[in-house]
């Protein structure tokens, strides 16, 4: 038998991982020839892992994605007179960490199977909100072609006709959804190698869902599916789930197979959003008072350089810093920071018999000085006054902040034992406050302050994608954090201290650590009390104002229709920006919609679900018209500054 694979690999920075030259040379135990192909021109990083377990290695444009690279190796690059010297073809992504099993075992499982083509996985037959009903189909990340399938001329005839789709969407549309059915209609068979029947319903097909997003735990552990899917990752499963099988998973593959965990972090760190990251693997700890580890505790605290740095500006405070710093040991070396100018402050601290002052200037800069210390915890006092706001709300403020991140000697000892236990922990910071008026600032982040972090990490070189649509889940200057991170202080000018609430996660990112949100037990059952009251009444708010909801998915568009009916009410004119998946998906929400737009020079057709689709040059009259962006997040940041330049202040961008 002699086998083929074709591995195609795309990365934003030009960067080839570990985990790739893992799986290359578990395929090279299965293939008697490898070719690796790079949707990227160049690499800045890890050539060396392609030449040692590639045969041929290819670099190309990103041009149709993973089919069209496919469709270029096939027909052209090395051609079918190569391709059919072969008995089996392999066709693979990088979007799979794994195998956790030997590649080995799992091709010598499926040749019990006689079928012409085969997959990993599929999607069960569904059907989508529209009622229509969808076969069901091989997913395309891994998909071997035995060889009667290979050598015919329909397989061949499919990837020379095969276009080279612009929208990833029309790749999973024209392409992945509909090759199985394709070729299971002209007679071949298949089959795959997880049970993902037993998560099918044949009775009601809108149940039916992609598993490896929603059930990775239970696939790699019960279902014969030996792969992460790397990009489920990311994926905001509340729709439908809790998101326990995540994080399950990792737990899994670390424990329970012989798999490197390193190197799937290695590579999620670098490439997810750490917004994202934090969210799905719940990097939320809750810190126990467990009196029974209290020694053990106390003894991490010694063995580790620890500094403690208070930045103070309020005399009131002082009374609720002491009381804190009176439960610290004398293993903790703290600094009280005050700015020049406030002596007062000073000498009330002092009175207090509080040493350890410094008087500061460039206070955040000055952190870079503790980068030598293991771990350095930077808190600020608070207005605990009534005379901007009430003194409970300051208080609560200054109690949200402090009880979460230096309650007392054991609390920071279960902070440290918790950096100790995952060592790619580099930054913890309290919870959101979520009461009085910053329940406000829930759902805000960036605060027109994107551009400028974008330029900062652009600056710095900081390997941490970021977006306009995933802001830090939490900005702040109070937090805990290995000293080693502090270093990243050094490249910062000046003129940007003040932008650090945002770019701590991303210091830390770009040094291989994720950062999380850390709560005392105390702390954390009082909030979620909180948050299921303040969920309660936005739900009966919801509820009465628009209707029955049932789940959040019920809520959100109860929600969106309400608030687009009203921005479409404002208008006598409405366009939708966009004749696409999303146009479709939103049209039966809008009124009085006029016309389709896309920007000049795009491909277009005349009609789209029987509106007129026109170039947004040709609209007249704009400043009259409500429109209504239907595309994704990244191709509304490329037209929001092209419908601007047109005089349009007024649009709204639909939710992904």
């Amino acid at each position: 038998m002699k086998r083929i694979c074709i591995y195609l690999i795309y990365d934003k920075q030009n960067i080839v991982d570990d985990y790739i030259g893992y799986i290359l040379r578990e395929l090279n135990s299965c293939v008697d020839c490898l070719i690796t192909v790079c949707n990227m021109p160049e690499l800045i990083c890890g050539k060396d892992i392609l030449k040692e377990n590639s045969d041929i290695i290819f670099f190309r444009e990103n041009i149709g994605f993973d089919a069209g690279g496919f469709k270029e190796i096939l027909c052209s690059l090395v051609g079918w007179n190569t391709i059919l010297r072969y008995d089996e073809l392999i066709l693979m992504n990088d979007s799979l960490f794994g195998p956790f099993i030997p590649m080995k075992d799992i091709f010598l499982k499926m040749e019990d199977y006689s079928v012409d083509f085969w997959g990993l996985a599929s999607q069960g037959t569904y059907k989508c909100e529209e009622s229509r009903s969808f076969p069901e189909y091989i997913q395309s990340y891994f998909m071997v072609i035995r060889s009667p399938m290979l050598h015919s001329n329909e397989f061949r005839k499919y990837w020379e006709e095969l276009p080279f789709y612009n929208e990833f969407w029309d790749v999973v549309t024209q392409h992945e959804e509909k090759f199985t059915a394709y070729f299971s209609g002209l007679g071949y068979s298949y089959d795959v190698l997880a049970d993902i029947g037993v998560n099918n319903s044949e009775i009601n097909l809108a149940n039916n869902y992609s598993q490896y997003a929603m059930l990775s735990y239970e696939l790699i552990k019960k279902r014969n599916f030996p792969f992460l899917k790397k990009q489920q990752i990311a994926y905001n499963t509340l729709d439908y789930q809790t998101q326990e099988n995540l994080f399950q998973a990792i737990q899994y593959i670390d424990k329970e197979t012989e798999y490197d965990i390193e190197l799937i972090w290695d590579n999620i760190i670098r490439t997810l959003n750490m917004s994202d990251l934090q969210r799905s693997l719940h990097f939320q700890y809750i810190i126990t008072s467990e009196k029974s580890r209290q020694a053990e505790r106390y003894k991490k605290i010694g063995e580790k350089r620890i500094a403690i740095v208070i930045f103070a500006a309020y005399i009131e405070a002082v009374e609720y810093i002491v009381e804190y710093l009176n439960k610290l040991g004398h293993e903790i070396k703290y600094f009280i920071s005050v700015v020049s100018e406030y002596d007062d402050i000073l000498s009330e601290y002092q009175k207090c018999g509080i040493n350890g002052i410094k008087c500061l200037d460039e206070a955040i800069y000055n952190l870079f000085e503790l980068s030598d210390y293991d771990y350095v915890c930077v808190l600020h006092d608070t207005d605990v006054t009534s005379d901007i706001k009430p003194s409970c709300t300051g208080k609560s403020y200054f109690y949200c902040i402090w009880e979460n991140l230096l309650k007392d000697e054991e609390h920071i000892g279960g902070i440290l034992e918790k950096f100790e236990e995952e060592g790619r922990l580099g930054f913890l910071a309290p919870p959101q406050p979520n009461f009085a008026e910053f329940f406000g600032d829930l759902g805000y982040g960036w605060e027109g302050n994107y551009e400028i972090v974008e330029r900062i990490t652009n600056e710095l070189h900081l390997k941490c994608p970021i977006s306009r649509d995933l802001p830090p889940f939490r900005v702040t200057n109070d937090f805990w954090i290995r000293g080693s991170i502090l270093k990243q202080l050094d490249k910062l000018k000046k003129e940007d201290y003040r932008y650090t609430p945002y770019l701590w996660s991303y210091f830390a990112q770009d040094m291989g650590y994720y950062s999380g949100i850390a709560e005392s037990m105390d702390y954390a059952s009082m909030n979620q009390v909180n948050l299921s009251y303040y969920l309660k009444e936005i739900i009966s708010l919801v509820r009465n104002g628009y209707g029955e909801v049932r789940d959040f998915r019920g809520l959100k568009e109860k929600i969106l229709s309400g608030t687009l009916k009203d921005f479409c009410s404002k208008y006598s004119r409405i366009l939708i920006y966009g004749a696409g998946y999303y146009a479709k998906k939103y049209m039966d929400m809008l009124l009085n919609v006029e016309a389709c737009v896309v920007s000049d020079g795009q491909r277009k057709t005349e009609y789209f679900e029987g509106l007129p689709v026109m170039y947004l040059s040709e609209v007249k009259g704009l400043d009259q018209c409500g429109i209504v962006v239907c595309l994704n997040r990244k191709n509304q940041e490329q037209v929001l500054p092209i419908i601007r330049k047109y005089g349009v202040q007024t649009y709204f961008c639909i939710p992904e």
